[in-house]
């Protein structure tokens, strides 16, 4: 019984590292297709040349460094789709495919005789990208000699190494631009597995984050001593709201005069004050009540809100499922103010005479939707403009696209609407990607080379796609194995043999 178990133990160790070779092997022909369809589809103009994206934008970029061929942003999306991946993924496949074959040739052969896996050489292709040809050549070298043991950390001081030896002008400006790495990010909850929690975290320089430390730790111990019966970190993290609410906004207001102790060098640190320089003036930043108001969009019943029913809802700032206890108690905090405004209903149509989409018809279409529509584009669609231009309109996080293009017929209306991030807004309009409504929130779209595509209202993409012809060499090998496998034919007495044909001259 035991050896019973042991050869299956091996055999299956044996299959495993057969499927993870055949992974391999597969991935590896993906950046070969990826490279290849590069080539295929060079720009045709100067403004429809693909560049790299970061958080889905469009950075001006190159799709990777110095000495790789440029291609058009049109067709990365319809490779994309055929993989099934999102259009900013199909992106860094194709960029990082280019990197390894024109920029890492040491590394490219590594990974087609299957010695180094290609998600470890895309992992060095994604951060070659911006050095000079030399240093990548330096940096393809020193990995090449390791064949794929080199771990992040490692890499990371290799390519240091090759940007201060190789790139000294960029080692200097990355060491003065050091201090604008601070940053203070909130990530909020976008999927509801936090239940409505959001996510901090920051980078500050080591006084502010002394002076927030204490600030949080004296709200942490006040709530314990007003009876909050919560942990440390809870309390803590209450504290940072409370800190928030209390100090919306900053006062600058400059002054001459020495405080009540005297010289303000005299005087006890006080985390909001701080002095611009050594003299009589200095700069003091004194709490400000500045009203804020936050709209959060809530879809529950009436029911559920006044407690009859459990039945859960969610946030349209950000598509989050949350129940209907944590609602009642944000509306019954005693520091909310609640407006009640008329309810949307997302499924009537609203629509107005002209091409202008006016804001409350964009707000329709972005709680419907949620995101912009294409296949596999997660961008959201805020149901409220983000930010304002130079002239003072706002700016929203997606286009609001009409279907039928309004010099066609097309209404400005809901149910000819959609929003779409702007890269997939431009693929729309000067592409032959086409797409159509089915019902409210149901999409389908279709590629230049005719690959079909549904998008639900929750998101999701449903490859319509006739089912993917199987390569010629797989068909030459399947038949082969058919014939080998099946017996000759018997020879029958009741039926001659037919002569073979044969042709002379």
């Amino acid at each position: 019984m035991t050896k019973h178990r042991t050869d299956a133990a091996a055999t299956l160790l044996a299959d495993v590292r057969a499927d993870r070779a055949a992974e391999n092997a597969a991935a590896a022909r993906i950046l070969v297709r990826a490279a290849e369809w590069a080539d295929l589809h060079p720009p045709v103009e100067d403004d429809y040349t693909a560049s790299a994206t970061l958080g889905g934008r469009p950075t001006g970029a190159p799709l990777a460094g110095e000495g790789t061929p440029q291609v058009d942003e049109g067709c990365i999306a319809e490779l994309a789709a055929a993989l099934r991946c999102s259009t900013d993924a199909g992106t860094t496949l194709i960029g990082q495919a280019l990197e390894l074959r024109h920029r890492l040739p040491r590394l490219w052969a590594l990974v087609h005789t299957g010695k180094v896996a290609p998600w470890q050489a895309r992992l060095v292709a994604g951060r070659t990208m911006h050095l000079t040809r030399e240093a990548a050549t330096f940096v393809d070298d020193q990995v090449a000699a390791v064949t794929g043991k080199i771990g992040l950390t490692q890499l990371d001081r290799l390519i240091t190494t090759a940007i201060t030896r190789y790139m000294p002008a960029e080692a200097e400006r990355q060491r003065v631009e050091a201090e604008e790495k601070r940053r203070f990010d909130i990530f909020h909850d976008q999927d509801g597995r936090r239940h409505g929690l959001a996510e901090v975290v920051g980078v500050l320089d080591l006084p502010d984050a002394l002076d927030l430390d204490a600030a949080i730790g004296a709200g942490a111990r006040m709530l314990a001593e007003a009876g909050v019966d919560k942990s440390l970190d809870v309390r803590r993290s209450m504290a940072a709201g409370e800190l928030a609410r209390s100090q919306p906004a900053l006062d600058l207001t400059t002054t001459s005069e020495p405080g009540p102790l005297g010289d303000p060098a005299d005087q006890p640190h006080d985390p909001t004050t701080t002095s611009s320089a050594p003299g009589p003036a200095s700069t003091t930043l004194r709490p400000h009540r500045a009203p804020s108001q936050v709209t959060l969009y809530v879809h529950l019943s009436a029911d559920a809100l006044t407690g009859r029913s459990q039945q859960p809802g969610w946030v349209g700032n950000t598509g989050t499922p949350v129940t209907a206890d944590q609602i009642r108690d944000w509306c019954g905090r005693p520091d909310t103010t609640i407006t009640v405004r008329p309810v949307i209903d997302l499924n009537t149509t609203s629509s107005v005479e002209g091409y202008e989409v006016p804001d409350r018809i964009r707000e329709h279409i972005a709680l419907r939707d949620r995101t912009c529509v294409f296949p596999w584009c997660s961008r959201p669609a805020h149901p409220r403009s983000t930010r304002q231009r130079s002239d003072g309109t706002d700016t929203w996080s997606t286009d609001a696209d009409h279907i039928q293009p309004f010099a066609a017929g097309g209404e400005t209306s809901t149910n000819n609407l959609a929003p779409l991030c702007r890269k997939h807004h431009r693929l729309k309009t000067h592409t032959r990607w086409r797409y159509r409504m089915l019902a409210l929130g149901h999409y389908e779209w279709a590629s230049p080379h005719e690959l079909r595509f549904q998008r639900g209202p929750d998101g999701s993409t449903v490859d319509l796609s006739p089912e993917e012809p199987k390569p010629a060499a797989r068909i030459r090998h399947e038949q082969a194995s058919a014939h080998a496998a099946d017996p000759p034919p018997e020879p029958s007495a009741a039926r001659p043999r037919t002569p073979a044909l044969t042709t002379a001259g």
